[in-house]
């Protein structure tokens, strides 16, 4: 799963959850996959749809979040449900890109190694 933070919120889907989640008797926490730090450690979520097959929740984020440089795979649990969601955020990569332009335009590969079978 994809998340881009483009403002003060994140949507995150739990695919065929078999039980319930009623109140916000369960905190959202946001943990890096390298560091094992946590980021966000919250009970400031809302369930926007449930149904059997998925649901999807939005979980309020620190007003400064989106300006920071969190490009990267991240763990996130709430409550029973865990899952791996990448997050893009802003200074990620629209300002600054520079354009990639190949030197190899006919495509001519290289072969280091190729196996007999």
């Amino acid at each position: 799963m994809t998340s881009k933070i483009t403002s003060q919120s994140a949507t995150f889907y739990i695919n065929n959850p078999q039980t319930t989640i009623g109140g916000n008797n369960y905190y959202f926490q946001l943990k890096g996959q390298y560091s094992q730090d946590i980021l966000i450690d919250t009970n400031d979520w809302s369930i926007n749809t449930e149904n059997s097959r998925y649901l999807s929740f939005t979980v309020n984020l620190p007003t400064d979040f989106k300006d920071k440089h969190y490009n990267g795979f991240y763990t996130w649990s709430l409550g029973p449900f865990t899952d791996i969601v990448k997050i893009i955020t802003q200074p990620g990569g629209d300002v600054g890109k520079e354009e990639y332009i190949s030197n190899n335009e006919n495509r001519d590969a290289e072969v280091f190694y190729r196996p007999n079978y």
